[in-house]
């Protein structure tokens, strides 16, 4: 495995300008076992030069077919590295090699989805009458910022990477200061299939480096993901320049409201919570982290799920059977444990976890799956995004009580229904102040359909087909037709 990582600007690997180096840490094992060059401003500057000049280059010859055919091929690259790229997944970031290697799958599929797209941009005409002709032309919106977060380095910097190039736009990536190698692998994939110099620029680097990017006025379009502090400076750095924020993820509190007919259907909305705080311990934006139980499903809901809590596996990544691994670093370890302890002092009822896993010593990132019972919307485990392992568990009476209860947050990304009643699902869907539903489960976040938040979630919508029109801008044509 590669040891020491550099930036790749206008087609070339390169130290920082600084000769600054970072060592990279595995979260399950606190080891050191990579390090990687950290861009600085002047190594920013040479990134957006090099996407400026690319757009009136050779990229610029590239028909979208080609665009297209492009980024297929890249996600052929990426499946037959499958193994590589999850094993670096997981040792950098700490989420076990079945669920990496899904996030590799989730990127291949992104690539081929959006190369797809690439030559499916059409223009239009507009009818203004005799002796005059009028058209709308769809641009790329030139050179654009992505902003990636540590949670899931590969899925989204092709959601937004992919689009973006299929649209014929050039890229300049930060991504998250914690997990940035995966990231520089894949560039390295796209570098081996041919893209043009300049036309994707990955740096990591910190928090200056991002407001360096964002604050530039070459940029025409920043994506960002990432909190809801860093989300504001992110719009402040646009405005003075009239940037397009193409879409921002801020995070969110999903609710899930399980109001199935009896006992007897719990199997799946438990195996969901469950599953919601073993997939990548509980950091993903999407995780079901609130749950409203309707009151007499409440007592068989909890002690189903304490089992199944009980029952998951942490551990490292690498080790087989491990369904549960270390949170992403020491950071965030101690804000999700400051949390639980939080919980505990507002007074909620550890029903599982609670700390570090029974028998785990000191080291590596570990958090015990953790439930919190008879909670109450007042709470700071309710209402503040936690990203962990941690779920909370709320009885309700009614529907609408738990519908109230739902959009009573300042999150608004997702939510979930349980229920074998369709008119009920159906009408509680659009009573949820949130932009992703789902009911009875928990796919369709992304690819071919759209996926963002309202509230502080964010704005815009990544996946599907509209999602590549974002990164376009339409020009308008008029002919006189009866000029001499």
């Amino acid at each position: 495995m590669n040891t020491s990582y550099q930036l790749f600007i206008d087609g070339v690997w390169h130290e920082g300008s600084d000769g600054t180096k970072v060592p990279v840490i595995n979260p399950a094992t606190e080891e050191i076992f990579a390090e990687v060059s950290w861009g600085t401003t002047e190594d920013a500057n040479l990134a957006l030069k090099a996407a400026q000049k690319a757009l009136s280059g050779e990229w610029s010859n590239w028909s979208p077919t080609r665009r297209g055919r492009f980024l297929v091929s890249v996600a052929a690259a990426v499946r037959r590295n499958v193994s590589e790229l999850a094993m670096l997944l997981t040792n950098e970031q700490g989420k076990p090699l079945y669920q990496a290697s899904s996030e590799v799958e989730d990127a291949a599929r992104y690539l081929e989805y959006f190369g797809g797209l690439a030559d499916k941009l059409t223009g239009m005409t507009i009818d203004l009458g005799p002796g005059q002709l009028d058209y709308v032309l769809r641009e790329p919106l030139g050179v654009t910022v992505h902003i990636a977060p540590w949670n899931y380095p590969l899925d989204i910097f092709c959601r937004s990477v992919a689009p973006a190039l299929a649209a014929g736009n050039t890229c300049v990536v930060k991504p998250a200061p914690e997990i940035s190698l995966v990231t520089l692998a894949l560039a390295s994939l796209f570098q081996e299939e041919g893209i043009p110099a300049g036309v994707l620029n990955v740096i990591p680097g910190g928090p200056e480096l991002g407001k360096v990017l964002t604050e530039d006025p070459r940029v025409r379009g920043i994506v960002f993901t990432g909190s809801v502090e860093t989300g504001r400076r992110v719009l402040e750095a646009a405005a003075r320049n009239i940037t397009p924020v193409i879409s921002m993820e801020l995070g969110g509190k999903a609710a899930a409201l399980v109001f199935v007919k009896d006992a007897t259907e719990l199997d799946g909305p438990v195996g969901n919570a469950a599953g919601t705080l073993a997939w990548n311990a509980g950091q993903s934006c999407g995780q079901r982290a609130r749950w409203y139980v309707r009151r007499d499903l409440y007592a068989p809901f909890l002690e189903q799920l304490a089992i199944r809590a009980r029952n998951l596996l942490p551990g490292p990544g690498t080790r087989p059977g491990v369904n549960l691994g270390p949170l992403a670093s020491k950071r965030h370890y101690e804000k999700v444990m400051g949390y639980i302890r939080i919980g505990i002092e507002e007074g909620a009822r550890l029903i599982a976890g609670g700390g570090r896993p029974e028998g785990f010593d000191e080291r590596g990132f570990f958090v015990a799956p953790t439930v919190f019972a008879d909670c109450h919307n007042g709470m700071r485990i309710v209402r503040e995004e936690i990203f962990g392992p941690v779920i909370t568990v709320i009885p309700v009476d009614n529907i609408d009580e738990a519908v109230a209860l739902a959009n009573d947050n300042s999150f608004g990304l997702s939510a979930e229904i349980w229920t074998s009643d369709l008119a009920t699902a159906h009408s509680v869907a659009s009573k949820l102040d949130v932009g992703h539903v789902t009911i009875n489960g928990s796919a369709a976040f992304g690819f071919e359909v759209p996926f963002g938040g309202v509230k502080l979630s964010g704005l815009g919508r990544e996946g599907g087909p509209e999602a590549v029109l974002a990164y376009t801008r339409l020009k308008n044509v008029w002919v006189n037709l009866n000029s001499k």
